[in-house]
């Protein structure tokens, strides 16, 4: 049985939506090194996805790229479900010439690249059996402790040589992102993390997972995926406001599990007179920072 106020373990996320200064530049990255399939294309928007499901859409407009260290978007994470799958991608990053990233995070494995638009990605594989427990000072200080005993700070680097090592010696690169791959995740630069939670928690109904301002991150999820949506401090007292007309976050998409819920959830938000717009099955709303949602019930 569900419990009252939280959401249920079906809850998954659904498409992104991006805003981007230039679709066609865009795609190079998208669709050409990442791999996901365009599924519908025109002057304002494409949409991009895996196995026929729509992951991510890309919103012509933009006027400037969204700069480092803006309010706004991190990341959004596209998950996949084998390590030889991150290795495909790892392979088709390094023979694509753009900058990347590898970090082992020990609780999964990530590839980092941005588009042309700055908006940033993430590719995943999750690796929950390689952690034992985690560990958090009296300073706010997390540690995550392998299931040999050693302690990480989740941020080391990611042997890409030996992730290589899974594609075999055939020399063959999947073209195309694996068709179970999803949106595990979206993660975004933050003002004021506590405030948000207070949202994300006590009105949508997630759970909570890090909460820590001397780490830096406070995120939420489900008990069976606590990690989805992040808000990150990082910045500091660098992080600016995205300047008109950036590109970065338009919307991102929360799927629930029945019509039950989204009505629940609708309670909650008029409780606490927050604005939103119910269409049928959806809701669409935005956080106490601006960032916009739209809440729909799955296969809806």
């Amino acid at each position: 049985m569900m419990d009252e106020g939280l959401l249920s373990q079906a809850t998954r996320l659904g498409p992104v939506h991006l805003k981007v200064t230039d679709i066609p530049s865009a795609l190079s990255v998208w669709r050409d090194t990442l791999g996901l399939a365009l599924a519908g294309e025109d002057a304002a928007q494409a949409e991009l996805g895996a196995g026929g499901r729509t992951l991510i859409v890309l919103h012509a407009g933009a006027e400037v790229a969204l700069p480092q260290k803006s309010r706004d978007l991190f990341h959004v994470a596209i998950h996949v479900t084998t390590r030889r799958d991150l290795a495909h991608t790892a392979a088709r990053l390094k023979a694509s010439g753009l900058r990347y990233s590898a970090q082992d995070h020990l609780i999964s494995e990530s590839l980092y690249v941005s588009d042309p638009s700055g908006n940033g990605i993430e590719i995943c594989f999750d690796t929950p059996e390689r952690l034992l427990r985690r560990e958090v000072s009296p300073s706010g200080r997390v540690s995550l402790i392998a299931v040999d005993g050693s302690a990480h700070s989740g941020l080391e680097p990611l042997n890409m040589s030996g992730l290589l090592r899974d594609l075999g010696n055939s020399g063959h690169v999947e073209p195309r992102m694996a068709q179970d791959a999803f949106i595990g995740h979206i993660h975004l630069r933050a003002r004021a993390p506590e405030m948000l939670m207070k949202f994300y928690l006590g009105v949508l109904g997630f759970r909570p997972h890090i909460q820590s301002r001397s780490f830096g991150m406070f995120d939420c999820g489900t008990e069976r995926r606590p990690h989805m949506v992040a808000f990150n401090i990082w910045a500091r007292d660098e992080l600016r406001e995205p300047p008109p007309g950036a590109a970065g976050l338009d919307h991102f998409t929360i799927e629930l599990g029945s019509a039950q819920e989204l009505g629940a959830v609708q309670r909650r938000l008029e409780a606490a007179d927050i604005q939103a717009k119910r269409d049928g099955r959806a809701i669409s709303t935005a956080d106490p920072e601006g960032n916009r949602l739209r809440l729909v019930v799955q296969g809806g």
